[in-house]
């Protein structure tokens, strides 16, 4: 079993869950409901269709937790692997195009309060223009940038959700960072250059 560098606790807790212990994925379950209900959300836009999708994305992953094996990276990307599955599947027998809510990307930007008028204002014109930026971005583009920067996971746990080698998923965050960049550029941003961020 290679388990890397995950968390005592997640491995005891997966290992007891395996063994058919109830209350320990319970645990697992209300460790991981918000990352997977944000990122289940940040694909379907709709809170009640999110909600659905989340519960049967846990409810997968208690049907199959038995055949759950450690690749080195926590169970969190095991599990967005099924959410981005269960997302796919929703799409595909829906027939419905998947909009991007960017709505959710501009509201999470931090805004403290005691931040002075000025500073405010400028932090929102740059989340409006950050949000507008993300949704311009081509699916594979967008969704590395979320994994990584949004759900801080590593470039070896985004590999498994997004199926790719660790180089890959590499180059990709580079080119998004990079088409981002160019197009907060191109409507007129504060000019930070975004691409330094791509480091692993």
């Amino acid at each position: 079993m290679n388990i890397g560098q995950v968390d005592a606790e997640v491995v005891d807790l997966v290992q007891r869950a395996q063994d058919g212990d109830r209350d320990a994925f319970a645990a697992i379950y209300d460790r991981y409901l918000n990352q997977v209900y944000g990122f289940v959300y940040r694909r379907v836009g709709q809170r009640a269709l999110a909600e659905d999708l989340t519960a049967d994305v846990f409810l997968r992953a208690l049907k199959q937790i038995g055949r759950f094996t450690w690749q080195g990276v926590d169970i969190g990307a095991w599990l967005l692997t099924i959410a981005r599955n269960r997302i796919a599947d929703h799409f595909k027998s829906a027939r419905v195009r998947r909009e991007h809510n960017v709505a959710e990307v501009r509201d999470s930007i931090g805004q403290d309060p005691a931040d002075d008028p000025e500073r405010v204002t400028i932090a929102r014109d740059d989340a409006r223009a950050l949000g507008s930026a993300l949704s311009a971005l081509k699916d594979d583009h967008r969704e590395v940038l979320e994994l990584r920067f949004v759900h801080g996971m590593s470039v070896a746990e985004t590999g498994l959700v997004m199926n790719r080698t660790e180089g890959a998923i590499k180059a990709l965050q580079y080119r998004a960072l990079r088409s981002l960049t160019e197009i907060v550029h191109r409507t007129g941003s504060s000019g930070t250059d975004l691409t330094d961020r791509g480091a692993p």
